[in-house]
């Protein structure tokens, strides 16, 4: 009967995009910055949400830093701070953050594992992008014809770093490699391509049920695709500046106290975020009221108490998820938290996930533009995690923990004389480490130091 009346059924799967699940990956991407300037702006359209600023909130701290950091060329006597008891204890690692996208993505770009030849043509795409993060229509025009036959691996290199989007041709491909790293997929994603290709004049306008019919989909899905376009930024290369806009405040603080590893999350620069039981108990008598002012008041009350306990919520989830994250590196970074950055071991975010039971794109959201506190200095979360480097023991170095020990090798040497990569790589070979010359001179490039034709230090 189906079959005469030309009908077809048959059963499918699909992923519906739920608004709070985007909201909290949204959230876990955030800088502790970004997500204080989010809650200021829920809270402006927002009455019943009450922020409980620190006396010290980010923005003062910021300021007082720019104010002692214009009074002084590099170091002085001069303190953005009146007193030891009056400066948080991770104030003395805060740093400006002067790093621009170009050298932000070289520096990550050398803690992949990749060919030589992979490695060298995706430091050219980063050198050609601009500021943006783009890299035009055609970026094997800007590969010498050496380096064309690796432009694919690179291009997936370039595009796996932080910020997601960098290395695409235009803003609308930069969108669509952010949906892609944030895991849509399949129809989802194709529907999203469409909306962003030709769609976006509708969007501007209002225009939902054009949308929705365009895409071939319900309204429901297209006011899901908003949110979620929400959560992206079409030029990502521009959170990148070369002044002392943005510092670098750290997530978590390890540190040894008392002679014990400690763990602990940084809550200053994150405004305490209260409901007003106020509305809460003027919602519940709206509820009684059967006119038509009563039932509108009392929806709106309702739906901004609960955007109000979502957000609450997100902000918790991240900082359970991000202390559950530093307790996994405390434990399994120990050696690197009490001596120093050589002892740094291999480790990979499919590791980190596995024990705290998330997905290893959760472990890569949460450390995105987040720093870590240690008695060595600020460093970002992503630096624990490093490949291994072959050795001849049972030693587990990590390629960070070997370039730290080529820089203290070159730091401490007083000959007189240049080191060069062959002599660094015997003196590394004499440490149980395996590194060729060519991967000596790969890292020194990566932390930016002299080659060996150049003068010694």
């Amino acid at each position: 009967m189906n079959q005469r009346l030309g009908l077809d059924i048959s059963m499918q799967q699909q992923l519906r995009i739920n608004a709070q699940l985007l909201q909290t990956m949204e959230t876990l991407t955030l800088s502790s910055q970004e997500l204080k300037e989010k809650v200021e702006k829920e809270a402006e359209t927002n009455p019943v949400m009450i922020l409980h600023d620190k006396e010290d909130s980010y923005d003062s701290l910021s300021q007082r830093y720019r104010n002692a950091t214009e009074r002084k060329d590099s170091y002085s006597d001069s303190e953005p701070y009146d007193s030891d008891e009056e400066r948080p204890n991770w104030i003395e690692g805060m740093v400006g953050e002067k790093e621009d996208l170009k050298k932000h993505l070289l520096k990550e770009l050398g803690m992949l594992s990749l060919p030589d030849n992979v490695s060298k043509a995706a430091s050219t795409l980063i050198t050609a992008m601009d500021r943006n993060g783009f890299l035009g229509p055609d970026p094997e025009s800007l590969l010498p014809d050496d380096e064309k036959p690796f432009l694919a691996d690179a291009l997936k290199a370039v595009r796996s770093l932080e910020p997601s989007g960098v290395g695409a041709s235009d803003w609308k491909e930069s969108l669509l490699l952010q949906a892609e790293a944030k895991g849509m997929k399949g129809d989802e994603l194709r529907q999203f391509r469409l909306l962003v290709d030709t769609q976006l004049d509708n969007l501007r306008s209002g225009k939902t049920d054009a949308i929705a019919k365009a895409l071939g989909v319900e309204k429901e899905d297209v006011d899901a695709f908003v949110v979620f376009l929400k959560t992206l930024t079409p030029f990502p290369g521009r959170e990148y500046s070369s002044d002392y806009d943005n510092l670098v405040v750290p997530e978590l603080s390890i540190k040894t106290i008392d002679g014990v590893l400690t763990l602990s999350l940084n809550r200053d620069a994150i405004p305490l975020l209260e409901i007003d039981s106020s509305y809460e108990r003027m919602q519940e008598e709206l509820r009684k009221d059967k006119t038509q002012e009563g039932r509108e008041a009392a929806k709106y009350l309702r739906e901004k108490i609960a955007s109000a306990v979502s957000l609450k919520n997100q902000i918790d989830a991240r900082s359970s998820a991000l202390l559950r994250l530093g307790s996994f590196l405390m434990e399994r970074q120990r050696d690197f938290f009490i001596s120093g950055p050589v002892f740094l071991k291999a480790l990979t975010m499919n590791e980190a996930a596995d024990a705290i039971g998330v997905h290893e794109a959760t472990v890569s959201r949460l450390a995105a533009s987040k720093y870590i506190d240690t008695d060595f200095g600020i460093y970002p979360i992503r630096m624990l995690f490093s490949s291994q480097v072959s050795s001849s023991g049972d030693e587990n170095y990590s390629k960070n923990a070997v370039k730290e020990i080529i820089r203290q090798i070159i730091e401490d040497n007083d000959t007189g004389k240049a080191l060069s990569d062959q002599k660094i790589s015997d003196m590394l070979a004499e440490r149980g480490i395996k590194a060729a010359r060519r991967t000596v001179a790969k890292y020194r490039k990566e932390l930016d130091i002299d080659s060996s034709f150049d003068r010694a230090r």
